[in-house]
Order: C-alpha cells, then structure tokens, then sequence
C-alpha cells in the first residue's frame, strides 16, 4: 500500500470510531481527575475528545514500543496509549490514544533493493510514487501538502502534512495528519505517521499534529542496525 493509501485506511480507521457514551462534568470544567483512564483519556469532560487532545499538548512524552521490542515510538501521555493492529493497512506497529482513537500513529517499513543510496528525501520519494493509483482506491480527500524538515540523529528529515476528509453516509468527517521519511536502516526505509481526527476541534487537532512534528519526529528510536520484522 502506498504511504496515501496508508493515510486513506488510516483515516477511515479513526474517523469511523464512535464517541463513547459517560457522565460528563459541567461545561468548561476539566475532568474529574479519577475519570482519565487509559481507555478513555478525555475523562468526564462535557467534551472528552477535546479534553484528550488537551492533555497531548500538554503531557510528556514517553515510549511505546513493537512487541519484540525493536523500535521505540515516541507517544504523549504515552500511558493512556494501546498497541493495535489496524485493518487493511500493512504496517509493522501502530497506537492508538483511548478507545475513541483521539489520535492514531503508525510505522511503515519500505524495503529498498540491495546498494540503493537512501537519505530522507530518496524515502520520501519512495512513499510519494505510488500516490495517485492508490488514492483512486479510497474516497479520501487531501489538502495541498506541506513540507517541512526536523533534525533526527544529526541529519535533516523530511516530513509531509495534510488536512483531509472522508464522507462516511451524510457525515463528513476531517482529520489533521502528518508522516516522517526515515533513512533508518541499510535495506529499509521508515516512514511513522500521525492522523489527530478534528470533532469539532480542528485548531486542537492541528496544534497536536504540529507538536508531534516538532517534538515527536526527533525522537523515533530504532533498536536494530536492520530492518526490524514482526516475528
């Protein structure tokens, strides 16, 4: 699957999620702290999905990692995430933040033929060729992309954002995401997205989304000196 279709099943996996049914506190008010658990981060909030995102702009990070313990993935609040498998979407790890899917990451692997010269941009490039047949594939539109660059390990990486949606019945539903091209391995690229559903809070959204390409790209840690498998 290309890294668009990636982000089409990818959107759809977060987007289709429904908002779970709980007493909420009066409007305004922040949750009742003993209601933050990890299957549902936003609390008691009269919004919990604009509680959750909250708590990812203002939260420290911390590690998730593969269940073999290859990649470290760096999360906010990185308690209240799960470890998960996402349906259509061939990938090595994912997490998502409380059962409502507040906020979806995963990563990707592309393995590159035997002498290839990677660097960032040659991953980037890797993901982008197979856009536009697989797009034909999901009913997901995308916003012009922006580039912007982080530092990983003493080099430029590059990393592409979008805004998007997906018509699911007489809904239309939009989302913030972004992915990072990774020169991690000798025979792999790496390529570790982010998709921030908007409910009603598209500036929270994106603030999260941008956060997580300021803060969070830099600090993706691969354990192996290859390409890691789920084993």
């Amino acid at each position: 699957m290309s890294i668009r279709g990636y982000l089409a099943s990818f959107a759809l996996a977060a987007l289709a999620a429904g908002c779970a049914s709980t007493t909420h506190v009066a409007a305004g008010a922040p949750p009742t702290p003993s209601s933050i658990t990890h299957d549902n981060p936003g609390g008691d909030a009269q919004d919990p999905h604009e509680s959750a995102l909250k708590r990812q702009l203002d939260e420290r990070w911390g590690f998730g990692e593969d269940k073999d313990g290859q990649l470290r993935v760096p999360l906010v609040d990185w308690r209240n995430w799960e470890r998960v498998r996402y349906w259509v979407m061939d990938h090595f790890v994912g997490f998502k933040y409380g059962d409502d899917y507040h906020v979806l990451n995963a990563v990707f692997l592309d393995d590159v033929p035997e002498g290839t010269h990677l660097d960032s941009r040659t991953c980037m490039m890797r993901a982008e060729k197979w856009t536009y047949p697989q797009l034909k594939n999901f009913e997901v539109q995308l916003s012009d992309a922006h580039f912007s660059e982080s530092s990983w390990r003493g080099h430029k990486i590059m990393v592409k954002s979008v805004d998007g949606y997906v018509d699911l019945g007489f809904e239309r539903r939009r989302f913030s995401a972004a992915y990072a091209a990774y020169d991690a391995y000798p025979d792999a690229c790496l390529v570790f997205g982010v998709a921030v559903p908007w409910r009603d809070q598209k500036e929270l959204a994106q603030k999260v989304r941008d956060r997580w390409i300021k803060e969070g790209v830099p600090l993706v840690q691969p354990l192996t000196p290859t390409r890691p498998y789920r084993k």
